[in-house]
């Protein structure tokens, strides 16, 4: 086996990897696959205050090209259901600060 299966916590731990950058994460914390424990919640947090505007524009971008959204309100509930998947790994204000950049990111759809 070359992974680990996949919990909902290492799920959510590939998932924050994807959106602040894979070799972000992987500097900071190792390759996510392969960590035997989930870092600090404090630590994932900080990287995501570091890198706030990736993950903005990173959701904007899955949104883009994600079948399930095909026009404004449907991009927020895409935006929703992950903000839901990394409630515990953001801060109420890095998840405000997201809304925000996401909203700025699809004003055009």
């Amino acid at each position: 086996m070359y992974h680990r299966g996949v919990s909902p916590s290492r799920e959510r731990l590939l998932q924050l990897a994807r959106l602040v950058g894979p070799l972000a994460f992987a500097e900071r914390f190792g390759p996510p696959l392969l960590l035997e424990t989930e870092p600090d919640a404090e630590a994932l947090r900080a990287l995501v205050e570091e890198r706030i505007d990736h993950v903005a524009r990173s959701l904007v971008e899955e949104a883009a090209a994600s079948d399930d959204v095909i026009d404004p309100a449907s991009a927020v509930a895409y935006l929703e259901d992950r903000l839901r998947t990394l409630d515990e790994l953001l801060t109420p204000q890095q998840t405000a600060r997201i809304r925000s950049a996401f909203r700025e990111g699809t004003a055009g759809w």
